[in-house]
């Protein structure tokens, strides 16, 4: 019963056959510099592959987020409407299916002073009570709230500022900020801009860069009074359960509302800037997998080398009763052990690395003594990464199957060497 299991495919005789001339010693005919060197290079190809890729889903996941969050998923324009008829329209549009929110708003240009800096900025207009749909507020708007964002005459006079905004006109919680806007009042020297000073209640922060830098959020009505648009919205920020299904949504909103609104969704906003996402992986996904090829592709330089270093072992073995198929299978094993065992480090470096990117980035950063990644570059305050274990495995999936397909060349060549001729010149 041994020599059967022994004689198996795959069995013990050939696993053992395959484990030591991977592991003798060079000058015994062990693997060759080469087979450790695509033993390495796999290993790289696959960690790079998992680090690269990881990275780019969290520039991905992070710019999308934003993007998300600070725009609608669908924005309807009421501008020319009142009100009144615009609250209307707006429960109208929240009783679509997969409608989750809808919330006005107004949005406008201003120029931002304090403490003798100026500086542009966007002012973004919604009721205190929509703050909650907001997915950029993490908390909801909870310190703008509770210091007292859309309390008093008209709305009250705090707002919220970015982050980087704030920092740049050096403003914290409860400093003064003038906004001044385009439109324009008539007075006794002539036509001047409306401005008006807003005491910061809360400073927030989302992640990005571009938004933080730019964005201060204002109580509805007194954006109303601000920008002389009182009784009247701008447009209506629509929330949907799925960002991809905004097309399908628009048109059930069309329906609902008898098509009289002008709608637009963020992925027409955004057409160029997605494609360009998409493509940009596309390209370095292909850049990475033709590396790990060309690395996979030395397994076969490896597995020759032994194949020849093994002449005739190979011969010996042959004139004892091992076939041809299990000579194939011995050196076919020895090629997919050293692009397997490659594609697992990878994996796990790999992992390893973009679970701990965040003290990695600092360690750079301390390296270098700067930033690898600045916050004022790249629109993100952090190196983003996104582990995905579907990436991961198939990066695996893919190094094992290309180091089993390129061995199967030389284990071909190994089993059909003539044990007679090998015998008669080692």
């Amino acid at each position: 019963m041994s020599k059967a299991s022994s004689a198996m495919p795959f069995g013990k005789l050939e696993r053992t056959l395959a484990l030591r001339y991977l592991l003798a010693r060079r000058e015994h005919g062990g693997a060759s510099l080469i087979a450790i060197i695509s033993f390495i290079g796999i290993f790289f190809a696959v960690a790079a592959l998992i680090i690269t890729m990881s990275i780019m889903s969290g520039f991905r996941a992070t710019l999308l987020d934003a993007l998300l969050g600070g725009e609608p998923h669908i924005a309807a324009a009421v501008d020319g409407m009142p009100q009144e008829d615009a609250d209307a329209i707006a429960g109208v549009i929240a009783g679509v299916p997969d409608v989750v929110s809808v919330s006005p708003y107004i949005e406008q240009f201003v120029l931002l002073s304090a403490n003798g800096v100026r500086t542009g900025g966007v002012v973004r207009a919604i009721p205190p009570d929509d703050l909650k749909t907001m997915p950029i507020f993490k908390d909801g708007g909870a310190g703008a709230i509770a210091s007292g964002f859309g309390e008093g005459r008209n709305g009250g006079n705090v707002i919220m500022i970015g982050q980087y905004l704030a920092a740049n006109l050096g403003l914290g919680v409860g400093d003064q900020v003038e906004v001044v806007t385009s439109q324009m009042r008539s007075g006794p020297v002539g036509q001047t801009p409306i401005s008006k000073a807003y005491v910061v209640g809360d400073i927030f922060r989302t992640g990005s860069a571009q938004l933080d830098n730019v964005y201060v959020f204002m109580p509805m009505q007194q954006a109303q009074i601000l920008f002389q648009s009182k009784g009247r919205y701008q447009y209506l920020d629509i929330r949907v359960k799925d960002p991809d299904t905004t097309e399908t949504v628009m048109r059930r909103i069309s329906d609902a509302t008898g098509y009289s609104l002008l709608l637009r969704d963020w992925q027409t906003k955004n057409r160029t800037y997605l494609g360009a996402l998409r493509t940009e992986r596309v390209m370095v996904r292909l850049l990475v997998t033709i590396i790990m090829m060309i690395a996979t592709l030395n397994i076969i330089v490896g597995v020759v080398m032994l194949v020849k270093n093994k002449t005739r072992d190979i011969a010996i073995l042959r004139t004892i009763g091992l076939s041809r198929a299990g000579v194939l299978r011995v050196f076919l094993m020895v090629g997919t052990a050293l692009g397997s065992l490659g594609a697992l480090l990878g994996m796990v470096v790999g992992v390893l690395f973009i679970i701990n990117i965040g003290p990695i980035e600092a360690l750079i950063n301390l390296a270098i003594d700067g930033e690898v990644f600045p916050a004022e570059q790249y629109g993100l305050d952090h190196l983003p990464a996104v582990l995905d274990w579907n990436e991961v495995f198939s990066t695996g999936a893919y190094a094992l199957l290309m180091s089993m397909f390129v061995s199967i060349l030389p284990a071909m060549w190994a089993s059909s060497q003539d044990p007679v001729k090998a015998l008669r010149f080692e």
